[in-house]
């Protein structure tokens, strides 16, 4: 059954078919799967209003991870989060990526593209001033697919980076990276820096440019990587001030 559109009957032109020997106009590309939409649904949105509640009766800066961590009502919803069989230290990894949803969420989702070409420039010859961007305290930016490649730990498989959630208040830049994340996947990948405003620069011990690639072939593949954790805030807000709503 097609959904009503308002019309009454009559002539519409946008019904009419093209004209001869024009060409149809393509179809919009279907957006891109998110990270968190399955599990901001499981979720449901009572939870963050809970959460949003308890922070606001207890008057906590909800960018504070450590106290927002150690609200009860976040506590609740992290228990439940972390699956049982789960290692010891994967309650930072939640913590962080509930931290992050919740600013997410609470600043209204907003989600930043950035493209292909604006980020093959940045990241081939990266500025040395980093941006100040106009943006959201808690924006997604979504990179461009299999572009930018990082490795969540030393010694672990490098994954393509999906996307950044970009936190910043006035003095700190918290960053959580989506690694490897493909609808066919439960889950992803997480890898997460938090530094100073503006963050520090820090060359990569073996001297070469930041973002080159470490993947074998991967330049010949137009790869790019990110290595440390100060390369990572860079990314952040290099790609945040180039990326478009």
């Amino acid at each position: 059954m097609s959904a009503p559109d308002g019309r009454r009957g009559g002539h519409d032109p946008s019904d009419a078919p093209p004209p001869a020997g024009s060409s149809p106009a393509a179809p919009a590309a279907a957006p891109r799967p998110r990270p968190w939409t399955a599990l901001v649904e499981a979720l449901g949105e009572g939870t963050f209003e809970t959460m949003r509640a308890g922070l606001a009766k207890a008057g906590t800066d909800p960018f504070d991870r450590d106290a927002f961590l150690l609200d009860g009502a976040v506590g609740r919803v992290l228990r439940d989060l972390v699956p049982a069989d789960a290692p010891a230290d994967a309650v930072t990894e939640y913590g962080a990526l509930l931290h992050a949803l919740f600013l997410h969420w609470d600043g209204g989702s907003p989600v930043r593209r950035l493209e292909r070409d604006a980020a093959v420039a940045l990241l081939a010859a990266p500025p040395d001033l980093l941006p100040a961007p106009a943006a959201p305290p808690a924006v997604y930016v979504q990179l461009p697919e299999r572009l930018v490649w990082a490795a969540a730990a030393p010694g672990a498989a490098h994954e393509p980076m999906d996307g950044l959630f970009v936190l910043r208040s006035s003095a700190r830049l918290r960053v959580l990276a989506v690694l490897g994340f493909r609808p066919d996947r439960q889950g992803f990948t997480m890898l997460a820096t938090d530094s100073p405003l503006p963050p520090p620069a820090d060359a990569r011990p073996d001297g070469s440019p930041p973002f080159a690639t470490v993947l074998p072939a991967g330049e010949r593949m137009g790869f790019f990587s990110v290595v440390t954790g100060a390369e990572l805030s860079r990314l952040a807000l290099l790609a945040l001030a180039a990326a478009r709503s």
